[in-house]
This record gives structure tokens, C-alpha cells and sequence, in this order.
């Protein structure tokens, strides 16, 4: 048998009654209010977090059934810790809705910091015939990404196991299941740390042939204005539309440099400034209707 909530199917079976009972909760709260409790940083987000997770015994891996959003109808491998479970349909269904304005068929995207392929899938449904390049550096993160494009069959997206960065070459990775961040050379953590690979958008396209981006998503856990710092001459000649996941002032400050720089118009595409918020920017010629003042 099948539980149904929050516009994804997972196997009954695969919980024992109290968790079934936490995910009909889950699934009769707004979106915004789950995670706005299990994910903003408030006071006793952590206790909420690991209490939601004895219920569900979890965190553990598990695969959901999409019946609704964006990806209705696709498979996808995740953990019971992670928004693409805990929101279900309703993971960034502002984000989506924009993009989904913005993305047309044939289009070439970019998805910068695509970590198990969610937003590709999304991506590569809107861009019929044309291709999504989604590049993740994390090893592991990678496989997952691997894994959950092959389980759909989408055969319009081309995982890069590489970081789209503003030099060619390596760094340091400490991660967890949910999210990553560069560390020093010379620095001790208590995760499991990678090296992985660095490439320029500007190698990738003008050197090595493949095809620019018409749209450009980058969410990177503050270190946007490093991808596009490479990628410069795409910016300039290919001029894509860009979607920023922004983390933190000087991140904003440095993207809206760089962006105007080029010629972009550049918005918020939230009311708010809590981080992280999306910037969106084209060049005035190709500016679609945007949600929100400019930002400067």
C-alpha cells in the first residue's frame, strides 16, 4: 500500500504507524509552515528537527513517489532529513514557478549546484529538446544526481561531476547528506571532506565546445559570484538569463557587481531579505515581468 501526502507516495510499509501519522500531519500544514518550523534558523529548530526524525526512524534513505508539482510522475531517492521529502510537491514552489516562466523548450540550462537532481528534472521537463548540464563537485552527492536522472530515464540531462568555479583546478569539500562548504587546505572538521574538481563556464564553452547556457541557475551555498567571475564571456556574449541562490550580503554585493557589470537587470525575486533569497537578472532587451523592485 501506498501513503499519500504533501503531493508525494512513499510504500506504507516503509513506516511504522507513528510516522505515518507525522507525515498526515506534515502533509495538512502549509508548505511555508514546514519549512518555516523544520528549516529557518529559529530557536529549537534542531530539537524539531530530530524529534520529526525519531518518528520516522529516521534519517534514512528513502524513495518518494511525485503525484504532484513539477516532477509528477518521477521517482526519487532522497533521505526522510531532506526538504525534497519534508516538502514533497511543495519543495520551492516559488523558485519553480518563475523558472518554469523563464525555461522554454530547446533551451541549454545551467544548473549550478544541482546536488541530487531535483531542479535538473524539473529543468530538463521544461527544456524539451534541448539540454540540462547540471554539475555537482560532491563525489557522493554526485552519485545520487547519477542515480536519480537514470532512474527517470531523463535523457536531457548531462551530470558534470565538477564545480563551476572562477579557476580551473581543486578544492576542498566538507559536506553532509543536505548541503556542502569549501574549507582550507590546513583546516579540521568533523565531516567527511573531498577534493573535487574546478572548471571555468567560460572553458567549458569556448574551449571545450559545449553549448552556452540560455539560462543559468546557480546555488552554491554562498560562492555565486565565484561561477560567474568564470563565466564572464558566456555573460557577455551569450547573455543567459541567471537565477542566484544568494547566502549573504557580500554574495549579493559581489553578484550584482559582476551582473551589471555586463549589462543586467537585476531583481529579487522574494519580498523579503532572509537568507537565502533569489536574484534574477537578463539584459533589459530580453527582460521578462519580474516579481519584485530592483535591487541595487
Amino acid at each position: 500500500m501506498r501513503l499519500s501526502a504533501m503531493g508525494i507516495e512513499v510504500a506504507e510499509s516503509a513506516f511504522e504507524p507513528l510516522g505515518r501519522t507525522a507525515l498526515r500531519v506534515l502533509g495538512r500544514l502549509p508548505g511555508g509552515l514546514t519549512e518555516h518550523l523544520l528549516f529557518t534558523e529559529l530557536p529549537g529548530r534542531t530539537f524539531r528537527q530530530k524529534a520529526v526524525q525519531r518518528l520516522l526512524r529516521g534519517p534514512r534513505p528513502v524513495r518518494v513517489h511525485f503525484v504532484a508539482g513539477p516532477i509528477a510522475g518521477y521517482e526519487f531517492d532522497c533521505s526522510t532529513a531532506e526538504r525534497y521529502f519534508l516538502l514533497g510537491a511543495r519543495y520551492e514552489t516559488a523558485v519553480v514557478e518563475v523558472l518554469s516562466s523563464l525555461i522554454r523548450p530547446g533551451d541549454v540550462v545551467y544548473d549550478v549546484g544541482a546536488h541530487a537532481g531535483f531542479s535538473a528534472l524539473v529543468f530538463a521537463r521544461l527544456a524539451v529538446g534541448g539540454r540540462v548540464y547540471a554539475f555537482e563537485p560532491s563525489p557522493s552527492t554526485f552519485a545520487r544526481l547519477l542515480h536519480n536522472v537514470e532512474l527517470n530515464h531523463a535523457a536531457g540531462v548531462r551530470p558534470v561531476n565538477a564545480g563551476a568555479w572562477d579557476r580551473p583546478g581543486q578544492l576542498r569539500l566538507a559536506e553532509n547528506s543536505s548541503w556542502s562548504r569549501v574549507i582550507d587546505d590546513d583546516a579540521s572538521v568533523d565531516l567527511p571532506v573531498s577534493d573535487v574538481r574546478l572548471l571555468r563556464l567560460d572553458d567549458f564553452v569556448y574551449r571545450d565546445g559545449e553549448r552556452p547556457a540560455t539560462l543559468l541557475k546557480v546555488d552554491i551555498e554562498g560562492n555565486a559570484a565565484r561561477c560567474l567571475a568564470g563565466a564572464r564571456e558566456m555573460l557577455r556574449r551569450a547573455r543567459p538569463r541567471v537565477v542566484l541562490e544568494i547566502h549573504h550580503a557580500a554574495e549579493h554585493r559581489d553578484c550584482l557587481a559582476i551582473l551589471q557589470e555586463h549589462g543586467y537587470d537585476v531583481r529579487a525575486l522574494e519580498s523579503t531579505r532572509r537568507y537565502p533569497y533569489h536574484l534574477m537578472a537578463a539584459v533589459p532587451s530580453a527582460q521578462p515581468a519580474a516579481p519584485a523592485a530592483l535591487t541595487g
